[in-house]
Protein backbone atom coordinates (compact mmCIF):
# COMPACT_ATOMS: atom_id res chain seq x y z
CA UNK A 1 0.00 0.00 0.00
CA UNK A 2 1.18 3.09 -0.87
CA UNK A 3 1.52 6.55 1.05
CA UNK A 4 -1.77 8.08 0.53
CA UNK A 5 0.29 11.88 -0.09
CA UNK A 6 1.92 9.49 -3.16
CA UNK A 7 -1.10 8.85 -4.64
CA UNK A 8 -1.66 11.14 -8.09
CA UNK A 9 -5.04 11.16 -9.87
CA UNK A 10 -3.31 12.47 -13.24
CA UNK A 11 -1.75 9.53 -15.39
CA UNK A 12 1.89 9.26 -15.85
CA UNK A 13 2.24 8.91 -19.75
CA UNK A 14 -0.46 11.27 -20.73
CA UNK A 15 2.16 13.76 -21.60
CA UNK A 16 3.42 11.24 -24.22
CA UNK A 17 0.41 11.44 -26.44
CA UNK A 18 0.24 15.37 -27.02
CA UNK A 19 -2.25 15.74 -29.52
CA UNK A 20 -1.67 19.57 -29.85
CA UNK A 21 1.33 18.85 -33.10
CA UNK A 22 -1.06 16.41 -34.93
CA UNK A 23 -2.57 19.13 -37.01
CA UNK A 24 0.20 20.88 -37.92
CA UNK A 25 1.65 17.81 -39.17
CA UNK A 26 -1.51 16.14 -40.92
CA UNK A 27 -3.45 18.98 -41.86
CA UNK A 28 -5.80 16.80 -44.61
CA UNK A 29 -5.98 13.71 -42.96
CA UNK A 30 -6.22 14.21 -39.62
CA UNK A 31 -9.98 13.07 -38.58
CA UNK A 32 -11.43 16.78 -36.55
CA UNK A 33 -13.70 13.93 -34.26
CA UNK A 34 -10.67 12.68 -32.63
CA UNK A 35 -8.56 15.14 -32.79
CA UNK A 36 -11.18 17.25 -30.78
CA UNK A 37 -11.59 14.32 -28.37
CA UNK A 38 -7.49 13.71 -27.73
CA UNK A 39 -7.24 17.25 -26.98
CA UNK A 40 -9.82 17.23 -24.77
CA UNK A 41 -8.66 14.62 -22.64
CA UNK A 42 -5.02 16.15 -22.86
CA UNK A 43 -6.17 19.37 -21.59
CA UNK A 44 -8.42 17.91 -18.77
CA UNK A 45 -5.37 15.92 -17.65
CA UNK A 46 -2.75 19.10 -17.73
CA UNK A 47 -5.65 21.23 -15.70
CA UNK A 48 -5.94 18.75 -13.35
CA UNK A 49 -2.32 18.07 -12.95
CA UNK A 50 -2.12 22.02 -12.20
CA UNK A 51 -5.05 21.49 -9.60
CA UNK A 52 -3.34 18.23 -8.02
CA UNK A 53 0.47 20.39 -7.82
CA UNK A 54 -1.57 23.24 -5.54
CA UNK A 55 -3.55 21.13 -3.60
CA UNK A 56 -0.67 18.94 -2.69
CA UNK A 57 1.40 22.58 -1.70
CA UNK A 58 -1.12 23.26 0.62
CA UNK A 59 -1.36 19.79 2.20
CA UNK A 60 -4.34 18.63 0.68
CA UNK A 61 -4.91 15.45 -1.77
CA UNK A 62 -7.38 14.74 -4.44
CA UNK A 63 -10.51 12.99 -4.08
CA UNK A 64 -12.43 11.84 -7.30
CA UNK A 65 -16.39 12.41 -6.22
CA UNK A 66 -16.78 8.54 -6.91
CA UNK A 67 -14.69 7.76 -4.10
CA UNK A 68 -16.60 9.93 -1.53
CA UNK A 69 -20.06 8.67 -0.11
CA UNK A 70 -22.76 11.38 -1.05
CA UNK A 71 -23.32 12.68 2.44
CA UNK A 72 -19.87 12.89 3.60
CA UNK A 73 -19.56 15.04 0.51
CA UNK A 74 -22.23 17.21 0.98
CA UNK A 75 -20.79 18.06 4.30
CA UNK A 76 -17.79 19.08 2.69
CA UNK A 77 -19.46 21.81 0.41
CA UNK A 78 -17.96 23.69 -2.04
CA UNK A 79 -15.45 25.30 -0.14
CA UNK A 80 -13.57 21.94 -0.75
CA UNK A 81 -14.75 21.19 -4.05
CA UNK A 82 -13.15 21.72 -7.29
CA UNK A 83 -14.91 20.99 -10.58
CA UNK A 84 -12.69 20.18 -13.66
CA UNK A 85 -14.74 19.98 -17.03
CA UNK A 86 -17.50 17.48 -15.71
CA UNK A 87 -15.72 15.48 -13.20
CA UNK A 88 -15.76 16.64 -9.44
CA UNK A 89 -12.55 16.48 -6.82
CA UNK A 90 -12.45 17.05 -3.15
CA UNK A 91 -9.45 18.65 -1.63
CA UNK A 92 -8.88 16.27 1.64
CA UNK A 93 -6.11 16.16 4.11
CA UNK A 94 -4.55 12.43 4.47
CA UNK A 95 -5.49 12.04 7.71
CA UNK A 96 -9.13 12.17 6.96
CA UNK A 97 -9.54 9.66 4.89
CA UNK A 98 -11.91 6.78 5.64
CA UNK A 99 -10.65 3.34 4.82
CA UNK A 100 -13.39 3.02 2.25
CA UNK A 101 -11.91 6.37 0.61
CA UNK A 102 -8.61 5.17 0.70
CA UNK A 103 -9.15 1.85 -0.48
CA UNK A 104 -11.50 3.70 -3.29
CA UNK A 105 -9.18 6.21 -4.18
CA UNK A 106 -6.44 2.99 -4.75
CA UNK A 107 -8.67 1.29 -7.56
CA UNK A 108 -9.15 4.41 -9.19
CA UNK A 109 -5.51 4.78 -9.83
CA UNK A 110 -5.16 1.18 -10.76
CA UNK A 111 -7.90 1.86 -13.06
CA UNK A 112 -5.97 4.81 -14.84
CA UNK A 113 -3.04 3.38 -15.17
CA UNK A 114 -4.20 0.32 -17.27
Amino acid sequence: MLEVKELSVVPNDYKQKDPRMLLYLYPETLNIVAYARSLQKFSFYQTLEVAEDLAKRQGFILLPYGCIHWQRAKNYGSDRKIKIGRKSFFLMKPNELTNGEKRKLEDYIDELKT
